[in-house]
Formats: structure tokens, C-alpha cells, sequence
């Protein structure tokens, strides 16, 4: 176990808990590992939601940052695209400067479509920070597999939870199926609702988050044959996955989501889009379904594949899925390769 002194930037929970993005809830998870395992720590805050602008985020993380730094032995800072491009470059120079060891922990998948997608500018900064760190870290293996080209040291951190207490497989299926995530067309919104359309009577669909467009409404979500239930806490998400039996995420664009993840915690298993990273953590027919993004009628045929006969098989699947997302064994060796610099 690492006896670095470690400084953490990343984005803690903003006051409106139901707000709260996949993330914040990782970096929270990181800090209740970090406080369990005794490790000495200063945790900065990164999520622009805590502050007045993005300017007055960036100066705040790095006056507390430069203050502290002395201090320290090891700085990681976990992040988006958007903190590897504006916080990323200071926090390396400073920790050079004053002889620091540093890590960096990408969250979320894409990170290559940004890269490829950026000007000579935002590329020259990505593989100056991916260069010039001593570890680096990706969500996604494919992402592992794709950066290692800029940095030998490089590894897999998925997006991680914990198990609740007292957690089991379950056996009986009733067609009870929720969504819990941003209500926007990204998430497949949309095509979720007109899939509830075409589902018979049989089908229980509840439809949980925050709205990220106005039109879904409470009367336009009822229209189509189910109900939204409004915003969740994270400490709620668990009381809902465990009330149904399969998760549904039809989005258009993920890394790792961490509600399949904690989906997996309860045994529940899935029905998703067929995108690159959530291939990685579904096995079809075992933890769950793959449909076609952005496509109704797979959707629709998603939902008639679970059965009362093979449901338990699936249920058990996707709780033995979630041991290598567990996350104090992720911050274990998340750790040890910091204390191995």
C-alpha cells in the first residue's frame, strides 16, 4: 500500500446530490477508498458546478494546489477531456518543477475521437500531458490500447463501486425495467420512449434522472406508455435497481456507464446499446442485450429477450460481472503503482 503523500484533483459532489454526474460519484468513491485504506491525502475539487465560472475553478484548483504542493509526494488528477486540456498542463510543469511524481486517470470513453477530432493546439497538449506523466490511467481498454503509443505506463482503472450489503442473484422476472440516467437524446431518450410504445401491457418501465431537455416533460414521458419518476441521489439509484429487473440504457455515446456497473452490483443485468466500451463490460446473452444504437425496432426486440426461464442465469452472470469493477481492489493496485514510481 502507497506511504506517498498523494494531492487528488477531481471533481467532489456539488450541493444538488440529484444532479450528480458519473464523475463526481467516482472521484467521491475514490475518496471513501482512499479515507478506508489511511492514506494520507489532500483532495482538490475540480467540478466547475462548485464554482461561479470555469476561470474561477481553474484558479481556485491551482492556488490551493501550488499551496499544497511542497508538501506532497504524488499529484493525480482524474478528469474529463476538459481537465486534461485546461488543468492537466499546469498541474504537470508545477509538479516537475518541484520534483513530483504525477498520474492522470481519464474518465469516460471517446477520449481518441477528441484527440483526432483537435487542432494541432489541443493535440500538442494532449501528448505533452500523456508524455510527461509518469502513469496514466484510461476507463476503457481500447483507450489503454490506443494512448500506450504516448506512454509505455499505462494502464486499465475501469469505472469501479462497491457491492451493497447484502446482495444476491436474483431468480423470479417480472418485467420490470428501469432507466436511470439524463433524460436527453444522447442517452437514447428518445428511443427508449417509443420502444415503451410498442411493448404490451405486460411491461413495468420506470424512467428515473435529470432532465437535460426541456421537452421530456412528465405529460410528454406518459405519453408513450410509461412514467418518469423524477432525479435520484446516488444513495437512491441502488433502492431502484433493486425494485426492478433489468437495466436499460439505450445511449448513443459511453464509456464505461457506471449505473451498468452498479447494475451488475444488485445482479441485475442489462439491456444497452452495442457501442464499442459497453462491449467490453457485456457479454451478449450472458450479463445482458446489445441493441443498435439509435434504433427502435432492436430496442424493442431487446426487451423480448428476457424470459422467466433464462432471467436467472443472467441475474447470476451479471453479479459475478461485477468483481473485477469492485473498487477498494481497483484503488489497491491503483495505489501500488503509484508507490512502485
Amino acid at each position: 500500500m502507497s506511504e506517498k503523500k498523494i494531492i487528488l484533483i477531481g471533481p467532489k459532489y456539488a450541493a444538488d446530490l440529484k444532479e450528480a454526474g458519473g464523475v463526481t460519484v467516482l472521484f467521491e468513491q475514490l475518496l471513501e477508498d482512499m479515507r478506508e485504506l489511511g492514506i494520507d491525502h489532500l483532495a482538490i475539487n475540480s467540478n466547475k458546478n462548485c464554482y461561479s465560472s470555469i476561470a474561477e475553478t481553474f484558479f481556485v484548483v491551482m492556488k490551493e494546489y501550488l499551496a499544497n504542493l511542497r508538501y506532497y509526494d504524488h499529484v493525480s488528477l482524474h478528469g474529463t477531456a476538459n481537465h486534461y486540456i485546461m488543468i492537466a498542463p499546469f498541474v504537470i510543469f508545477f509538479a516537475k518543477l518541484f520534483g513530483k511524481s504525477v498520474s492522470l486517470r481519464k474518465f469516460a470513453g471517446n477520449f481518441n475521437e477528441i484527440y483526432e477530432k483537435g487542432g494541432p493546439v489541443k493535440q500538442g497538449l494532449i501528448r505533452y500531458v500523456l508524455k510527461n506523466a509518469d502513469l496514466s490511467f484510461f476507463e476503457t481498454k481500447y483507450l489503454v490500447d490506443y494512448f500506450k503509443k504516448f506512454n509505455p505506463a499505462t494502464y486499465w482503472f475501469p469505472n469501479v463501486r462497491r457491492r451493497p450489503e447484502g446482495m444476491a442473484p436474483k431468480s423470479d422476472f417480472k418485467r420490470r425495467f428501469v432507466y436511470i440516467s439524463h433524460l436527453k437524446d444522447e442517452k437514447g431518450t428518445q428511443e427508449l420512449l417509443e420502444a415503451c410504445k410498442r411493448l404490451d401491457d405486460s411491461f413495468d418501465v420506470k424512467i428515473y434522472g435529470p432532465v437535460h431537455e426541456a421537452k421530456y416533460t412528465p405529460e410528454y414521458v406518459a405519453q408513450y406508455n410509461t412514467s418518469y419518476e423524477g432525479s435520484l441521489t446516488p444513495k437512491e439509484v441502488v433502492a431502484k435497481l433493486k425494485e426492478a429487473d433489468v437495466l436499460v440504457l439505450p445511449s448513443h455515446r459511453e464509456g464505461y456507464p457506471g449505473i451498468v456497473i452498479e447494475a451488475y452490483s444488485t445482479g441485475r443485468p442489462v439491456l444497452v446499446t452495442n457501442l464499442l466500451a459497453i462491449a467490453e463490460i457485456v457479454e451478449e446473452g450472458k450479463t445482458g442485450f446489445l441493441v443498435e444504437p439509435k434504433n427502435v425496432e432492436s430496442l424493442v426486440e431487446g426487451f423480448y429477450k428476457f424470459s422467466e426461464e433464462n432471467y436467472p442465469r443472467l441475474s447470476q452472470s451479471a453479479y459475478d460481472a461485477f468483481e473485477q469493477f469492485d473498487s477498494l481492489p481497483q484503488t489497491k493496485k491503483f495505489l501500488e503503482k503509484i508507490e512502485a514510481l
